[in-house]
């Protein structure tokens, strides 16, 4: 497996490790530049990897791969640049599948030498990989299988020292579907498609990355970084969003959507049956900032300080990071839940488990609403905003156990075994999470057409949520009833986010910064020029090869749809009685702008796709 790297670009070590667990074998690949300037890295480079390495193959087969990805602005001190990308096959939904986190792990994998990891194969024995030196060793990890995932965290610390460490939980081990990973203890950032689950099957219980390490890559123009950084901290200073001191997303973090989507009817309540919630500031940004937060956190290379570390020794104990929005609203308002100290031990203990929360959350609120239709008794069923049984139902779908059994496939298995198929609130088979697509219609549309599922992040395209104008986000679409305008903004946005992600940087930054300032540290980084065409041109190579990878599984554009409550179920009371989701004439202009032929990527497409992923990837 060899590649020609080049003197020319800068900012990354052109070093991938591919690591076979049957075998138990290790090769450390020189990757040369075309996967830097075809894919950029992240979520695109890891996609071309895993697109041709097991688009065929089943997810838990072991030889599908799973590929763990920093980006090319990585470690470098560009401001915000910290994050990893998981990309792989998803047991929940049979799609692509990318997993972004932030925190301190992807500086440090960048700075141990490596520009990801892609694994391979099954141990025989559980293991975990300890990163250091420019090398990977594969350890024992038979003592910690069973363990939760925070505590197998702690104990590696006491181990390694002061190392970043990703682990998955019981719920990983038992093949979950939607288990995840958790990053720093208590983080576990964008992980909903089962990216614990792979690990699990793989028999990966945690990786390790000792700190310390100084990164052997180069910088293009060191003065020119130093006068790029300065220009771009200006700018985030004088952001009314992600200042340190006065920044609204900074200063009380994503949960204070809870304020502005309660504002408008638009917070997901009781299974999204409704989308008004009387007393939602309960559970809110400023409700947390005043209760159970004891301290903001930060990743590496960010001034803005944007996460929640929280903490009770009250009817619940814990000390956990979060909850975001999306737990909130998933665990709490989605459940007819707004008690915030419940949701946030809610939140730790799907941590421990290794489950992620929001999945766990909408399926919870799944079978709530069964329950009420069907007369299930608690035994068998969950009440509305019963923490006791959601906690043994948690805890039941980690193990596997009794009917956790059957959550742990997720919401649409679910809802069919009780033959109530439509009370899944599910997209390609992840759940929505949020916001009501009736109120917001980009936020179907975006739902509806995203690779892997209904599961986009809304902070990440705040610019299209017009309930986001009441915290100053600045909108792309003025008229959100015109689907041209819809479509064309959020096949934009999407674009743009895929560069982030590629491009490793936190996609929050893009409430300070524009396409301009990742060209240019691009240019002084990396030693790359691009223009902004040519740079979302790569965002859409990126939306491309994963539309073709989900193709090539047999997922097809009738998959491109939302739920049926969405569509054809007016919103019964509130300031939006009476609207629906009128998804289809968005979606046809979504195609024409995308130059996508009913949704399907034109033969031509295809075939420069595939020749493009093969040039990428040094296999």
């Amino acid at each position: 497996m060899n590649g020609s790297s080049s003197p020319k670009l800068h900012g990354v070590n052109f070093r991938i490790a591919y690591i076979d667990l049957s075998r138990g074998s290790m090769e450390y690949i020189d990757t040369g530049i075309a996967g830097l300037s075809l894919f950029l890295g992240g979520r695109g480079l890891g996609g071309a990897y895993v697109y041709r390495l097991s688009a065929h193959l089943d997810p838990l087969d072991s030889g599908s791969a799973i590929a763990i990805m920093t980006g090319p602005l990585t470690g470098t001190g560009f401001p915000m640049a910290n994050r990893l990308t998981f990309v792989f096959k998803s047991p929940l939904t049979g799609t692509i599948a990318w997993a972004n986190t932030g925190g301190y792990a992807g500086s440090e994998l960048k700075n141990a030498g490596f520009d990801g990891i892609v694994i391979v194969g099954r141990s025989r024995s559980p293991v975990y990989l300890l990163v250091r030196d420019g090398s990977i060793e594969i350890r024992d990890a038979s003592d910690l299988w069973g363990l939760g995932a925070i505590e197998t965290i702690s104990l590696l610390r006491r181990v390694h020292g002061d190392s970043r460490v990703l682990a998955i939980g019981p719920a990983g081990e038992n093949l979950v579907r939607f288990a995840n990973v958790v990053n720093d203890t208590g983080r576990a950032s964008g992980v909903r498609h089962g990216v614990g689950c792979v690990l699990g099957s793989k028999r990966v219980k945690a990786i390790v990355i000792p700190g310390g390490h100084r990164g052997g890559f180069s910088i293009a123009d060191k003065a020119g970084r130093v006068r790029v950084i300065g220009s771009i901290m200006s700018k985030i200073r004088s952001s009314s969003l992600l200042d340190r001191e006065r920044g609204l997303l900074a200063v009380h973090g994503t949960p204070i959507a809870v304020e502005a989507l309660g504002a408008n009817d638009a917070i997901p309540y009781m299974n999204y049956r409704y989308t008004r919630v009387d007393g939602y500031s309960a559970v809110g940004g400023r409700s947390m900032s005043s209760t159970i937060l004891i301290s903001r956190l930060t990743c590496s290379y960010c001034p803005v300080m944007c996460r929640r570390d929280t903490a009770s020794a009250g009817r619940f104990s814990f000390r956990v990071e979060g909850p975001d929005y999306a737990q909130i609203s998933s665990l709490g308002t989605n459940n007819a839940l707004l008690d915030l100290e419940a949701i946030a031990y809610l939140n730790y203990l799907s941590y421990d488990l290794g489950l992620d929360p929001i999945e766990m959350g909408n399926i919870l609120a799944t079978l709530a609403e069964i329950s009420e239709v069907a007369g299930l008794d608690r035994g068998e069923g969950l009440g509305w905003g019963d923490v006791s049984r959601m906690i043994e139902l948690m805890e039941a779908t980690a193990r596997r156990e009794d009917i956790g059994d059957l959550l742990a496939e997720g919401a649409p298995k679910l809802a069919s075994s009780y033959g109530y198929p439509e009370l899944s609130m599910s997209v390609k088979g992840v759940t929505i999470q949020n916001t009501d697509p009736r109120v917001e219609p980009a936020w179907g549309l975006i739902n509806s057409v995203e690779g892997f599922g209904g599961a986009a992040h809304i902070w990440i395209y705040g610019d299209l949520i017009k309930s986001f104008t009441t915290l100053g986000v600045p909108q792309l679409i003025r008229d959100h009833g015109d689907p041209k305008e819809v479509a064309e903004k959020v096949a934009f946005k999407q674009a743009m986010v895929a560069v982030l992600d590629s491009l490793q940087v936190c996609a929050f930054s893009s409430y300070a910064l524009d396409l301009d300032d990742y060209i240019a540290g691009l240019r002084v980084v990396n030693g790359l020029d691009l223009s902004r065409g040519e740079l979302l041109d790569i965002g859409v190579r990126i939306l491309d090869l994963e539309r073709l990878f989900n193709e090539r599984s047999g997922i097809s554009p009738d998959s491109d749809s939302l739920p049926r409550r969405f569509l054809e179920e007016p919103v019964p009371s509130g300031r939006h009685r009476g609207r629906i989701c009128d998804l289809e004439p968005m979606l046809i202009e979504y195609y024409r702008v995308r130059g996508l032929e009913s949704g399907r990527l034109s033969s031509s497409r295809r075939r420069d796709l595939e020749s493009l992923a093969g040039e990428a990837v040094a296999l």
